[in-house]
């Protein structure tokens, strides 16, 4: 098993010693907890085991390409076991965790050949021997706004305890761009909800993450009442397509904006988070890239590459929709667009997408703990990577040298129960996608199938 620490762990130790050196200043808020039979935590640990196995059978396709799903059909699984380890900074409203992870598999077709991937564990650099590394570590400071608090539960990354009930929170080290922004509670979570990467995602947001998914930054929330928060975050992106080092500059930024509305609609609980990117990196821009592979001495990859500069940009917006809509039913909805002038650099070749689908508790048909889920997604290019990859171009997911462009659309439903009390589940999960990489000369459809084992402490 070979071991990866990386090197964003030092940068957290300079940030957490710039949070000592300041931590008279942080003392000076003078807000504390009520006395009370709740006793707020100091340390917290739990940890996580996810099993996905899925396979398909062969599929209709014309031809493969580099980045195509394999048409032969095949069986894949990937296993993450993850470490939470939380801790009370010896000042008001400081905290720091720690996520060690183990990592092991690969995606189906090495997590290529479909933009709206099938597996929300899968990582895009897979491994047939184990690897640990370091997830997540980051510092957390919460600055209160007023002396009102309120119970905050303990849960993953998060201490128990009082919290004020108007606070900003700042977040700084290594950390997952998800973890914050484009929170959902009926599809966010693929360990126990959907698994498919439009579905628990914003998936024209190309948020900032190296190739096991994670970035480093930081991250501020201003929450002035329980109803409504405003979040910024400023993250680094990687050095190249799907990379692994995350250059500290200010022209590597993915700046995001998140307006989350919590509300009561006929008395039902739900949320509303619009949001907006703009993102400065070494990505290239594919008009170029197409004038210069014209003049026939590069092919249109390599003539990508000569395009990269830092700075370069990409925007976007989009929107979540959460609503309760009856007892033990959710439902929710997702939309987003980006320009997509510049290629794909850290998540997945998604310009435009949509995504809609139901959640329904084991209530409703006398089984509590278990639960359903069922979505429909439709995934689209912008005209610049439609003729980027029509030219016989590839990216960090999709690409089968040639295209006869079609909507990728997919349609995703699991059915989950408990094994073990609220410590182990399992779920079935079918998906079915037409058109995967947009090509409809592999359209499919493709039928994928899927058991997870999660288990949790």
């Amino acid at each position: 098993m070979t071991t990866l620490f990386p090197r964003g762990l030092t940068a957290c130790a300079l940030l957490l010693g710039s949070f000592l050196a300041v931590s008279p200043a942080v003392l000076a808020q003078g807000w504390s907890w009520p006395s009370g039979d709740r006793m707020p935590e100091d340390i917290r640990l739990n940890a996580q085991l996810t099993e996905f196995i899925q396979g398909y059978p062969s599929f209709r396709a014309a031809y493969n390409g580099q980045n195509s799903l394999p048409a032969g059909g095949q069986v894949r699984q990937t296993t993450s076991i993850t470490a939470f380890i939380g801790a009370r900074l010896p000042w008001a409203g400081g905290e720091f965790y720690f996520n060690p992870e183990y990592f092991q598999g690969f995606g189906l077709g090495e997590t290529l050949g479909i933009a709206g991937f099938p597996n929300g564990d899968a990582q895009k650099a897979g491994n047939r021997v184990g690897v640990l590394s370091v997830a997540r570590a980051f510092v957390r400071q919460t600055f209160a706004l007023g002396s009102e608090t309120e119970w905050r539960p303990g849960d993953f990354n998060q201490l128990a305890g009082y919290v004020p009930t108007g606070r900003v929170v700042v977040t700084v080290g290594k950390f997952a761009a998800l973890d914050m922004f484009q929170t959902s509670s009926y599809a966010g979570d693929t360990r126990r909800q959907f698994w498919n990467w439009s579905i628990w995602s914003s998936a024209a947001w190309d948020f900032a993450a190296d190739v096991r998914g994670y970035t480093q930054g930081v991250a501020i929330e201003v929450i002035p009442n329980p109803s409504l928060a405003i979040r910024y975050g400023a993250l680094l992106l990687p050095s190249q397509p799907n990379g692994g080092q995350l250059p500290l500059r200010l022209n590597n930024l993915n700046h995001i904006v998140e307006l989350a509305y919590q509300h009561r609609w006929f008395g039902r609980p739900g949320a509303i988070k619009p949001f907006a990117f703009y993102s400065l990196g070494n990505m290239g821009k594919f008009e170029q890239a197409l004038s210069i592979s014209g003049l026939g001495t590069l092919d249109p990859d390599a003539a990508l590459a000569t395009t990269r500069r830092y700075g370069n940009r990409k925007w976007g917006y989009g929107i979540l929709i959460d609503q309760e809509f009856a007892n033990n039913v959710g439902v929710f909805l997702r939309a987003s667009w980006s320009d997509g002038r510049t290629e794909t650099f850290a998540f997945t070749q998604i310009d435009r997408s949509v995504s809609v689908g139901f959640s329904f508790k084991g209530e409703l048909w006398n089984r509590p703990g278990h639960a359903v889920g069922i979505a429909v997604a439709q995934n689209d290019l912008s005209r610049y990577h439609r003729n980027f990859l029509a030219a016989g171009g590839t990216g960090v997911i999709v690409g089968d040298g040639a295209l006869r462009y079609g909507s990728e659309k997919l349609l995703e439903a699991y059915y989950e129960l408990p094994v073990y009390r609220d410590n182990v589940f399992m779920a079935a999960n079918y998906q079915l996608m037409q058109n995967p990489g947009y090509n409809q000369d592999r359209g499919g459809p493709v039928h994928v199938l899927g058991m997870r084992i999660h288990a949790r402490y």
